[in-house]
């Protein structure tokens, strides 16, 4: 097969929705970072509507993935065993857990847009940053149990944290009867990959004491980290 032109890998990136999203990410993670660094009050302004706008456009393109987490739970339970596996037990929880995360978040799109305010946008968006939280929480459980006990199958993983992302770096089995073979680097890298994320809703909702610039390196790391493993999906 002959070898794809940096260009031709470029457009098969940022034609996919787990490419562009994490292309955005990146963009995202550096503006965030523009505004915590001492420059001239002009630039730092920019920076900060930069990032408001750049995480706008991610939620208009996470908007209805809370389709794929709920339906990735049905498909578990849809399976012909009566006992779950532990991994089909952690993977409906942070399906769950993500999925009701995207669609608490969605319901304050609007407020966001500056289209229709409510009241309530504080407190739904705080209740959303929990199961976050704790999508990714469950998440890191997986990966340490695996690391220490061995992969359990069948694997039919959807994401956590940034949904898209995680997508694109454990997706690659298209069923549940078609399990990844994950190395412990891989495992390694992945727990590294959702502690750096676990940061983000923990430092908004107060429960992790990081500062602003600490989140957007930690989000500048994990998107650095999972890009190898989306670049490559993208190009099958």
């Amino acid at each position: 097969m002959a070898q794809l032109s940096l260009l031709k890998q470029l457009a098969n990136f940022t034609s996919s929705t787990t490419g562009l999203d994490l292309g955005l990410r990146l963009i995202h993670a550096l503006t965030l970072i523009g505004t915590g660094i001492e420059l001239d009050s002009a630039t730092v302004m920019r920076c900060s509507v930069a990032a408001a706008q750049i995480g706008l456009a991610r939620r208009y393109l996470r908007f209805f993935d809370f389709l794929g987490c709920f339906l990735n739970v049905q498909d578990i339970l849809a399976t012909g065993n009566a006992t779950k596996t532990r991994t089909q037990i952690l993977d409906m929880a942070e399906s769950s857990a993500l999925g009701m995360y995207l669609v608490l978040e969605g319901t304050t799109m609007l407020h966001d847009m500056n289209v229709h305010l409510v009241s309530w946008y504080t407190p739904v968006l705080l209740e959303a940053y929990k199961f976050w939280f704790y999508a990714i929480c469950i998440a890191i459980t997986r990966t340490t149990l695996d690391l220490f006990f061995g992969t359990v199958t069948p694997i039919y993983h959807n994401g956590s944290a940034d949904a898209n992302e995680k997508k694109g770096e454990k997706s690659s089995a298209s069923s549940p009867s078609e399990p990844p073979i994950l190395s412990t680097a891989s495992l390694l890298n992945q727990l590294v990959i959702d502690s750096l994320n676990l940061t983000i809703p923990g430092s908004l909702l107060g429960w992790i004491p990081v500062s602003d610039m600490g989140v957007a390196i930690a989000m500048l790391a994990s998107t650095i980290l999972v890009w190898p493993a989306v670049w490559r999906k993208a190009q099958k």
